[in-house]
């Protein structure tokens, strides 16, 4: 449509406001057409699109149409509406290729799976790849051709919006997608070319953004680039195991011919970077090019990723290029390098609980360790990888062989012993004690059962096992009896060990719990699942980074403890899985005996469990004999017959025939005993053993009691019967001397009026024949009644009251009960004015 216009600069007379006018009107007649033409094309573009279903419809024709409304957005330099639609480009065929691999294929999309032969990167120099867009144009483009285009548009348009940080991000996405696509599509794809691509594409991505960026703001955005670093180094190792650049003997002529093919599908380099010294191009054909060449680009982009990641935190994944290094110098035949990177990396999986690349990267140190000579700590290795269920068991009975054979070579050349550290080898279960309390005497017996856990694939012959024991002795506490330690230590003798994972620090038991949840993610135009998954909410607390400064796998070099007292079991087999050990014991000194480090010696080789926790420990005690006499009820009465207890414990003394308790007689208090009386003999535990005949022989100022033979540390009881006569301590009294009548006087003081008792101490002293003292024992009488009496007159006859009151428990019956005269007194008569028996 053509409008047609007066021109304003031929009429003079017009003013400058008319000639704004003009203009204005010229601008607003040009944007409505842009803007209707640009919305028409927008709306065939869009019926081109709803066509996609239709046999016939081709998304390179469909790709050339809505480029051509990037480009007009590229003119009037609205980038990000550019962008915009490459992008939905982008996901269109994404979207397709998805269907493809979930069996709903479109037809089009065979051009897309012609065999992979060039694989020369991405082209990012260039504002647009006319060859290759020209490919897509023909319908001759491969899916690398068509990735490698969209992507070159997209990065122009990010650099333009200032955006390089997301270049490297889509970047990385692109590169690990189109790995998968080729798959779902079953392209055609040589060895080692699509590792090629991968590589050229990451420099390349590189060296864009450094062209656009200072050095100051890529080493503060290291975090967005460093994924294109360890993609590099990744695939640049893959090339050169396929290569053969990485094998002792160097690439063989299959490696070298394969070498050639790659160069090949390489092509020539761009004109663009023909004079550049360091571009992708050049770094991969010299790197691919000798052993040497391989070597130093490897180890350059290695130690270059390690550091990017250290730099940003990212320690784990520092790691994980730092075990790949390792490999390669084992390869390489340096495992002193290696060993330095799987140690680190061995070091951050048992902080974190990775179980399986714990095994893998033990597996890994222990074939250095082996070449490195280092006996002590390869054996260590072995013993974990032995024990370690991630394995087969043909893998952990050769790794277990490995200990035997070094532990059975001959004594000769046996040198010193290789101790390692019991947790891999074995686990201390439960430990039981015989007696339970675990308190013996000195010349006693004591068991102790251990329960193991072989950790071992199979039977291992144990030349001795054998527990360290620590002897102390407190001041004056060893003096105390077996009653005294029995109620001070537990009774069933069973000790509980805390289960541990092998190779594992304890901390990892307390990580939180997995907090998973389901994840689904659905369309948003037909509401139909697209993915499903899975993930943790509380990863940031499992995968916490652990203090580097705790030791995580058990230090070699253990040590034993030297000291005398050590138990010792020889010759036995440990059996895979549980195990019962019993060790013997007899005491011989007194004090506690802490039992300190485990050892099991096989041959050289010594496993010792350092600590023993919690704390174990028995008693040996040594006692002196001791007599005890107390009475069988809660008082003794005066006037009646009682039962006593003689209670002896030998101690460490030994009663042999003709050993006798000699107590003195009193006046006052008579011992009565029985043809029949038998002392009862008792184990230390309270086992009864025997009983004898007591028999006890009297004169008038010894009683001597013969003690049954009996072995140290046992109890001898036997019960006699003693009876306190007040009237004949009264009579004994008044015949006192001034000296005994003071005494009398005292122990009157100590009757209590009233409803109270008096009470009597009786002394008795007893020769013992353990000891050249006497033991003097009291034994305490209560009067049980309280007998007053009064005169009572009535005219010529007097009245004599006698008043008694039963202070004790007890039911007494009064019977036979008189007055008498003591003078000879005819004259006085007394006669009894109650008959009856009284009940007191």
């Amino acid at each position: 449509r053509c409008v047609v216009l007066s021109d304003p600069l031929k009429d003079s007379s017009r003013s400058q406001e008319s000639w704004n006018a003009f203009l204005t009107k010229l601008r607003t007649l040009l944007l409505m057409s842009f803007t209707k033409n640009l919305g028409k094309f927008e709306d065939d573009m869009r019926t081109l699109r709803e066509k996609r279903t239709e046999p016939g419809w081709s998304f390179c024709e469909y790709f050339m149409v809505q480029e051509e409304l990037a480009f007009v957005f590229e003119m009037l330099q609205q980038f990000e509406d550019a962008l915009v639609q490459y992008d939905e480009l982008d996901a269109l065929f994404s979207q397709y290729v998805v269907n493809f691999g979930a069996g709903d294929g479109a037809n089009w999309l065979t051009f897309f799976c012609q065999p992979v032969r060039s694989w020369n990167g991405l082209i990012l120099r260039k504002p647009i790849d006319m060859e290759k867009r020209e490919l897509i144009q023909n319908q001759e483009a491969t899916l690398l051709d068509l990735r490698s285009y969209l992507f070159s548009r997209q990065c122009t348009l990010l650099i333009f919006l200032q955006r390089p940080w997301e270049v490297s991000q889509r970047a990385l996405e692109l590169l690990h997608n189109c790995v998968q696509e080729l798959k779902l599509l079953e392209v055609s794809v040589p060895p080692g070319a699509l590792d090629c691509w991968v590589f050229l594409s990451c420099l390349e991505v590189l060296q864009r953004i450094e062209g656009c960026c200072d050095r100051a703001q890529i080493d503060a955005n290291i975090s967005h680039t460093v994924g294109l670093w360890s993609y590099a180094t990744e695939k640049l190792k893959s090339l050169g195991y396929l290569c053969g650049l990485v094998s002792e003997k160097g690439p063989n002529s299959e490696d070298l011919n394969r070498t050639v093919d790659l160069l090949a599908g390489l092509g020539a380099e761009r004109p663009e970077t023909a004079n550049a010294s360091q571009s992708p191009y050049k770094k991969l054909k010299e790197a691919l090019s000798s052993v040497e060449a391989f070597e130093k680009h490897y180890l350059d982009l290695s130690h270059a990723t390690i550091e990017m990641y250290t730099n940003i935190g990212r320690i784990r994944s520092a790691k994980l290029v730092g075990k790949d290094l390792a490999e390669f110098y084992m390869r390489k035949k340096g495992p002193q390098k290696a060993e330095v990177y799987l140690q680190g990396a061995l070091k951050t999986y048992l902080a974190e609980g990775w179980a399986l690349l714990v095994t893998h990267t033990r597996k890994q140190l222990a074939e250095c360790q082996k070449h490195l000579g280092q006996i002590e700590n390869y054996l260590q290795t072995s013993s974990l990888l032995a024990g370690d269920n991630h394995l087969s068991e043909d893998e952990r009975k050769s790794f277990c062989q490995e200990i035997l054979d070094f532990a059975n070579q001959q004594v000769e050349n046996q040198g010193q012993k290789v101790t390692l550290p019991m947790h891999s080898f074995a686990q201390l279960k439960t430990l039981h004690f015989d007696p339970p309390n675990a308190v013996v005497h000195v010349g006693g017996k004591l068991s102790i059962e251990l329960t193991l856990l072989s950790q071992m694939p199979m039977p291992v012959q144990v030349d001795q096992m054998a527990i360290h024991v620590h002897f102390s002795t407190e001041k004056n506490s060893y003096r105390k009896t077996a009653e005294w330690l029995t109620k001070h230590k537990t009774s069933n003798g069973v000790i509980n060990f805390p289960s541990e994972v092998a190779g594992f620090p304890v901390s990892r038991n307390n990580l939180p719990a997995l907090e998973l949840y389901e994840m689904y993610e659905r369309s948003p135009s037909d509401n139909s699942l697209n993915t499903a998954g899975i993930i943790c909410k509380n990863v940031h607390m499992l995968l916490r980074r652990q203090e580097s400064s705790s030791s995580l796998d058990m230090p070699s070099g253990v040590t034993l403890e030297d000291g005398a007292h050590v138990l010792k079991c020889n010759n036995l087999i440990l059996e895979p899985g549980v195990n019962k050990i019993t060790f013997n014991t007899q005491a011989k000194e007194p004090g506690t005996y802490t039992l300190r480090q485990l050892c099991t010696s096989l041959g050289k080789v010594q496993f010792v469990l350092l600590h023993i926790y919690p704390i174990v420990q028995y008693d040996v005690y040594s006692q002196e004999p001791q007599l005890k006499v107390e009475p069988m009820t809660d008082s003794l009465l005066a006037g009646i017959p009682q039962r006593v207890k003689f209670t002896v414990t030998t101690g460490h003394y030994t009663m042999k025939n003709g050993d006798a308790l000699q107590l003195s007689n009193a006046d006052s208090m008579p011992i009565l005993y029985h043809p029949e009386s038998k002392a009862m003999i008792y184990s230390n535990t309270r086992e009864k053993i025997s009983e004898s005949s007591l028999r006890i022989q009297s004169s008038e100022k010894i009683t001597s009691i013969s003690m049954p033979i009996a072995p140290a540390y046992h109890v001898i009881e036997f019960e006699l019967e003693v009876m306190y006569l007040p009237s004949a301590t009264e009579s004994a009294v008044e015949k006192e001397n001034t000296t005994s009548k003071e005494v009398h006087r005292k122990n009157k003081e100590k009757q209590k009026q009233e409803n109270c008792m008096a009470t009597v101490d009786q002394k008795v002293t007893i020769d013992c024949p353990w000891s050249i003292y006497s033991t003097i024992i009291a034994l305490t009488f209560c009067i049980p009644f309280n007998a007053k009496h009064s005169l009572l007159s009535a005219g010529k006859r007097k009245y004599v009251q006698v008043c008694v009151q039963n202070l004790s428990e007890l039911s007494f019956q009064l019977s036979d009960n008189s007055l008498k005269n003591t003078a000879d007194c005819t004259d006085l008569q007394l006669v009894p004015l109650n008959l009856e028996s009284q009940q007191v």
